[in-house]
């Protein structure tokens, strides 16, 4: 028995992948077609994955060697960037062009976390790394079901009242299968086991 949904062109978040990061990451986020943008610093990486690519930002190889690269592609959009804006320019090209939503396949660098939250009215972003799934919870609220022993991050609240989680070394382990609530005056980040 299968079921059938249809989605929107533009409906599916986004797929932003900044740097070289397996595809085995990746591919979970590829199941509704989503528009693939990608930094040329991990174009390389990505073209073996023997996907469509929409989108890419440069800022590390001329836009000849680009073209070069991405001649199979067609049709293709380049944008330009440079290393400190990368994420900037990219975030608001999806926010100009109608996304409400995408997941950011990065290492994890303070700088990129402080520009998708400036962006947090705009867009929502997921962002994968190898290790764990961030989200900004801009609500200052998060309350979610999950499985005991379950390992969470927080990072960038001031101070925050949990419910159902302690504190073990340097993360968050659930007490057991239940409800988790996290609580914070300002937004932050929960990171949770990829």
């Amino acid at each position: 028995m299968s079921s059938h949904h249809f989605v929107k062109e533009g409906q599916e978040p986004a797929l932003f992948i900044l740097d070289n990061i397996p595809f085995h990451y990746a591919e979970p986020l590829l199941e509704w077609v989503p528009l693939v943008m990608v930094a040329d610093r991990a174009l390389e990486n990505v073209l073996h994955w023997g996907i469509k690519i929409d989108i890419v930002l440069q800022d590390k190889y001329p836009v000849e060697v680009l073209a070069d690269l991405v001649q199979d592609q067609g049709p293709i959009q380049t944008l330009l960037s440079n290393k400190d804006h990368i994420v900037k320019t990219g975030l608001q090209y999806l926010d100009q062009n109608g996304y409400d939503a995408v997941n950011l396949l990065s290492i994890p660098r303070e700088e990129t976390f402080q520009e998708v939250e400036k962006s947090v009215h705009k867009l929502q972003v997921g962002i994968y790394t190898k290790q764990e799934k961030w989200s900004l919870i801009p609500t200052g609220k998060f309350e979610k079901w999950m499985p005991a022993e379950a390992t969470l991050s927080i990072r960038s609240a001031s101070s925050v009242q949990t419910t159902g989680i302690i504190k073990k070394e340097k993360s968050w382990v659930t007490r057991g299968v239940g409800i988790v609530t996290i609580e914070s005056d300002s937004a932050f980040w929960i990171g949770e086991s990829a």
